[in-house]
């Protein structure tokens, strides 16, 4: 059955009630601010801006920008349990966290962000075409999501494309500079990209979530078995983090920043 962002709310609503940090892989959370979070904050000049936070989860990145001086930040999800965590935890008088849908949402914002949720949306350039609507004159839109550019998404993707296999809980779509490059010309803005966390595309954090993730995806597939995932995965330690450089586009994490002239 493809998933839709519709029925994407259930999952993410079990998740917040559960708890991030039981459910995702240690590797992903931790009490210091992400290199995604710095990226953003370190991006533009917050202080006296009107900010959008387009599927803020549980209201950190809302609540760091609400910090750095923004004039209002107005934090939105559709999950009724993130807004909850988000309400519960994070407080400012610049900050209100809303459960509501895009679609109900006006106003003009100078910077919008859109952190981990593009890969999510049924029609992600229709998404930024209304975002663009709702920018301020010289306004700006950040993204960022998961880059499949690079050894990590090239393995699992083949994986998912030829075997069918489950890569992911809840990715829609899969995606790379290339896309938003596409995008950048359609919108008729100026576009900025690099990518980010290098080490989980293809260094030692990509060896690790591979030891414990693929034998998870390829448990349903015939033929798959431990000593030859072993074996792969040893080689990949052996040779991809020793041939990969650092590349501009080789990053786990896409970051893109849309401005409008």
């Amino acid at each position: 059955m493809a998933r839709t962002n519709s029925k994407l709310k259930n999952f993410y609503d079990k998740v917040y009630l559960k708890g991030e940090k039981k459910h995702y892989s240690k590797l992903l959370l931790g009490d210091k601010i992400t290199e995604e979070k710095k990226a953003i904050l370190g991006e533009v000049s917050w202080s006296g801006k009107k900010v959008l936070d387009v599927g803020c989860g549980t209201g950190e990145l809302a609540f760091l920008v609400a910090k750095e001086g923004a004039e209002k930040v107005v934090a939105i999800d559709y999950s009724a349990s993130a807004i909850e965590v988000a309400n519960a935890n994070y407080h400012s008088d610049n900050l209100a966290y809303r459960c509501e849908d895009i679609n109900k949402i006006s106003g003009s914002f100078d910077v919008i962000t859109v952190v981990g949720v593009l890969e999510h949306i049924d029609d992600p350039l229709k998404l930024l075409k209304k975002l663009k609507k709702m920018l301020a004159p010289k306004g700006s839109i950040i993204v960022t999501c998961p880059n499949w550019s690079n050894p990590r998404g090239y393995i699992l993707l083949a994986l998912k494309d030829l075997f069918d296999a489950e890569i992911t809980l809840a990715d829609i779509h899969y995606f790379t500079p290339v896309e938003f490059e596409k995008w950048s010309k359609l919108l008729k803005m100026f576009l900025s990209w690099k990518t980010l966390e290098h080490d989980w595309g293809h260094g030692k954090k990509l060896i690790k979530d591979f030891t414990r993730r693929l034998p998870n995806v390829l448990k349903p597939l015939k033929g798959a078995s431990k000593t030859g995932i072993d074996t792969f995965i040893k080689w990949l330690d052996s040779h991809v983090s020793e041939l990969e450089g650092e590349l501009k586009h080789n990053g786990a994490t896409g970051f893109y920043h849309f401005r409008l002239d």
